[in-house]
């Protein structure tokens, strides 16, 4: 039986209005996630320039989006940092705020041991009864998961999965044999989803889902279907927007293209993060003509996150 976890799940983007988040637009991408077949989003993680946010509005990201999603509704929230202690706070936060699961990325500038790195996991896991989900990014921490440290912390009850950002084909399978075939493997690699698949992964969670959540549904579908011929094909239907949004920093080029699906919904990151190329809004237009349409459909059934 799939897990609730299983499937993908879309990176968010936190929008901004005159310096403050824009809770309505947040709201509204929320909802459109929704009725667009998403199976979950995160809030708070790089695409959602957490480096900037500060710890009221991470809480307060979560608030508006379990308004506007419902209770039953999968919310991610994207919680750790280099200091054990603030993680910990802010995971409590979270579980508090309303969310379904933790994803909890690994503690950078600091580059722990892997001693250290299980430690500081298992410290976190201890003060929240939701699934955790481990963020493994070592482009970002500069340090990667060792096998053995990633066995040790799958025998938390709490900790069902892992992240993987690279989407590593042969490390999803040794995962598997390290850790059971039931922990969950996902991938951030949105441009091999298929081939992850394959390999035993159970979903993906990217930021290309802001922009096109219905077709990645279809490739979900295709994949638990067996048919991975059709989700290489709807696959292969992403790889021009994949190439202009890796143009620029995330979510740079990914909150322009969000500006033009959705009216109103700014395009504006905050420092350090600047405006794209003026050149790349053409491109863009172009990718995002070969899209799903939005819709205003009716919203699919909420699933229980219990």
């Amino acid at each position: 039986m799939d897990h609730w976890l299983h499937g993908m799940f879309t990176a968010l983007v936190t929008p901004f209005r005159a310096g403050v988040l824009d809770e309505p637009s947040l709201a509204r991408l929320v909802d459109w996630q929704v009725q667009e077949g998403a199976d979950g989003i995160v809030l708070g993680s790089a695409s959602g320039e957490y480096s900037t946010l500060s710890g009221k509005e991470r809480i307060q990201l979560v608030r508006v989006a379990r308004a506007a999603a419902g209770p039953g509704y999968p919310i991610l929230a994207a919680a750790g940092s280099y200091s054990t202690a603030d993680s910990i706070a802010e995971v409590r936060e979270a579980t508090a705020a309303g969310a379904s699961a933790i994803l909890l990325r690994l503690p950078y500038y600091s580059r722990p041991t892997q001693a250290g790195l299980v430690r500081h996991v298992l410290s976190v896991a201890e003060v929240t009864s939701l699934p955790v989900i481990i963020d493994n990014d070592p482009d970002r921490c500069v340090i990667d998961l060792a096998p053995g440290a990633l066995t040790e912390m799958a025998e938390h009850p709490t900790i069902v999965g892992i992240l993987e950002r690279r989407g590593d084909i042969a490390r999803c399978d040794r995962i598997m044999r390290n850790c059971s075939r039931h922990f969950l493997r996902l991938t951030g690699a949105g441009d091999t989803i298929p081939s992850y698949f394959v390999a035993g992964g159970c979903g993906a969670i990217t930021s290309i889902g802001n922009l096109a959540p219905r077709l990645l549904r279809r490739i979900r579908e295709a994949c638990r279907a067996g048919a991975f011929e059709q989700a290489q094909t709807l696959q292969r239907r992403l790889i021009p927007l994949h190439d202009l949004l890796s143009r620029e920093p995330d979510p740079v080029a990914v909150k322009l293209a969000l500006s033009f699906q959705h009216p109103g919904v700014g395009s504006v990151c905050r420092l350090p993060l600047v405006a794209a190329q003026p050149s790349l809004a053409e491109e863009l237009k172009y990718a995002l003509d070969d899209l799903p349409r939005p819709s205003n459909g009716h919203a699919i059934d909420h699933r229980s996150a219990a």
